[in-house]
């Protein structure tokens, strides 16, 4: 039974970049995300940097690397058919994102001390996923899914059958409509904290990096126009 499970799972990841769109559309963003985290990795503090200097940029190096890690923990997920098993992995690179643009907006260095030692507004998960106003209404969405919560799990794991009732998917298997939006997503949370880390690093060359992003906008119009699309056929 396992091996099936792991067959099915190959055949989904093997035919991810044909099916879902936004599959290599996160791929890029990751193969730019990279190359931004080595050149900011230092060996000392410089000799003129400002008070809490090194605290900002162990954060955005730490926050970098965590938004690297669950990107691609949510990339091999959804291509292998989970989808809603990955949104505990979305909760924790929105909090990153969160965390990364509080970082690169203080420049004092305060929010990245205060995040490193787990202090004050800056060690709330809740607000750091809502941009702020802790209202965001994924945080319900991706939170649940993180625990064994039957109504959730209900909801978004599980078909309906007028003769047996509730069945478990046990299977995995593939949205083309929400993979494509949740990749995307992934995408553009992982250029916000890169985004953030060119905020504290000025001196990376940003080149590469804006040139894929200008792909996630267009991405996020296509993305629009499939939803607009899709509910005219529905209606």
């Amino acid at each position: 039974m396992h091996h099936r499970y792991d067959e099915d799972e190959q055949r989904l990841r093997e035919t991810a970049s044909e099916e879902l769109w936004t599959s290599d559309l996160l791929d890029m963003t990751v193969d730019v995300s990279a190359p931004i985290l080595r050149a900011a990795q230092w060996q000392k503090v410089p000799e003129y940097a400002p008070q809490l200097w090194h605290e900002r940029s162990v954060a955005i190096l730490a926050l970098g690397a965590i938004g690297l890690r669950q990107a691609r923990a949510i990339a091999v997920t959804v291509r292998s058919g989970w989808s809603p098993e990955a949104h505990g992995p979305y909760r924790r690179l929105q909090e990153a994102a969160g965390h990364a643009q509080g970082v690169a907006r203080d420049s004092s260095g305060q929010y990245a001390e205060n995040w490193i030692r787990g202090k004050g507004r800056a060690a709330s998960p809740q607000i750091a996923f809502g941009g702020g106003s802790g209202g965001d209404p994924l945080w319900g969405l991706m939170s649940n899914q993180a625990h064994a919560n039957f109504e959730h799990y209900i909801n978004l794991s599980r078909a309906w059958d007028d003769e047996k009732g509730f069945l478990h998917r046990l299977i995995p298997e593939r949205d083309l409509k929400w993979d494509n939006i949740f990749l995307w997503m992934t995408g553009r949370r992982l250029m916000q904290i890169f985004a953030a880390s060119l905020t504290v690093h000025e001196h990376i060359d940003q080149t590469d990096f804006l040139a894929v992003g200008r792909h996630v906008e267009d991405g996020e119009i296509r993305l629009a126009n499939e939803l607009d699309q899709a509910l005219e056929h529905s209606s």
